[in-house]
């Protein structure tokens, strides 16, 4: 269930037996099946690295940590863009290469002001 098509928002929340198993699950899953954000909640700085890494290659924005209000998507802003568009959860539903052309694919990785 978790691999198929979810209209959203929707949040998921899976558990393994290492972090790093966790980590890699939900990072093939942004990049094979789309994720338009994700969220990560570490205090480990090492840990929190390999997050933006995995995050950033399976073209999911990501937010660390985050504890009160912060925007979804801060490109959404500056262009007609919602999702990055390098990731089946934005090429399927609101980009399309006749339509976008690839300066505007952009992933991000917001930190709560003062947390890092």
């Amino acid at each position: 269930m978790l691999r198929e098509e979810h209209f959203g928002p929707a949040s998921f929340i899976t558990t393994h037996d290492t972090a790093a198993a966790a980590l890699h699950s939900a990072a093939d899953t942004a990049q094979q099946c789309g994720a338009i954000a994700t969220h990560v909640y570490s205090s480990n700085p090492d840990f929190q690295d390999q997050a933006e890494a995995a995050f950033v290659a399976a073209g999911a924005s990501t937010t660390f940590n985050l504890t009160g209000p912060m925007p979804l998507n801060y490109a959404a802003a500056y262009s007609d863009l919602h999702v990055t568009g390098l990731n089946p959860a934005g090429n399927a539903c609101l980009t399309d290469l006749a339509f976008v052309c690839d300066r505007f694919r952009i992933v991000q990785a917001r930190w709560p002001e003062g947390s890092r």
